[in-house]
């Protein structure tokens, strides 16, 4: 919500689960909100105000993925980009098997834009992925599900923050500078500023290219602030910022 805000764009959430401590210094616990509490939210947000754009977090357990797979195949949609929550920073699962089946299998082939890391995109197609090559194959074989757009994002990789994406068929990279900081929700901020860029009427590419600007300065100016990992810095544009998301010609 940060950063839909920090990019002009009103958001809307529906909640779907709640987690003790998802703090600087990780996840100690999550629960799962019942699927008909859930149901009943995207229901009543969405038919007061009809989304441009909607985007998935942590769908915990199968019931829960099961529910906002019913609800994508139901109704008409706008842009559904697919954020897979499946590890934690460290690259440790979250998920129950059976859900991470349910996402692989039901909701990923439903998703417009799939936004991976690393280690998300090894859990989805069940390899492991140890190079720039291993992820353009990584990336096709993940837009072959089904998703016009696939960005395997690489904050888990060394070298540059470089990004890997296929979209409408063509492979592309996005690349910023990596800054020396630990980080707690990079992943999620990437996403949302996609889906906010999309929102607004923005290509693919260029919906992409503002997402991976917006990161890279929310990471230059991350508060530094308690223990273990720091926050991006969502509140780092201005009005006159030319990251803001405007139409596309």
């Amino acid at each position: 919500m940060k950063t839909f805000q920090a990019l002009g764009t009103y958001g809307m959430s529906v909640l779907t689960v709640a987690t003790d401590c998802e703090t600087k210094t990780g996840v100690q616990e999550v629960k799962a909100f019942p699927p008909s509490f859930v149901d009943r939210q995207l229901e009543r947000v969405t038919s007061d105000i009809l989304p441009q754009a909607i985007k998935t977090g942590m769908l915990y357990s199968r019931a829960l993925i099961e529910t906002v797979t019913a609800y994508v195949r139901a109704d008409p949609r706008p842009w559904f980009v697919l954020d897979p929550v499946m590890t934690t920073r460290r690259g440790e699962a979250l998920l129950p098997e059976a859900a991470e089946s349910a996402l692989r299998y039901d909701l990923l082939p439903l998703a417009d834009v799939l936004t991976p890391s690393i280690p998300e995109a090894e859990r989805l197609l069940q390899r492991s992925i140890n190079s720039a090559p291993e992820r353009e194959v990584a990336a096709r074989s993940l837009a072959d599900a089904g998703p016009q757009a696939v960005v395997v994002t690489g904050g888990h990789a060394q070298g540059p923050a470089s990004d890997c994406a296929v979209i409408n068929g063509q492979l592309m990279w996005f690349e910023s500078e990596r800054r020396d900081v630990t980080m707690h929700g990079a992943g999620d901020t990437f996403s949302a500023a996609l889906t906010a860029a999309l929102a607004h009427g923005l290509s693919l590419p260029k919906a992409v290219r503002n997402a991976k600007q917006f990161v890279a300065q929310s990471i230059q100016l991350a508060p530094n602030r308690g223990r273990g990992t720091t926050p991006p810095g969502h509140a780092c544009l201005s009005d006159d910022s030319a990251l803001r998301t405007t139409p596309a010609d």
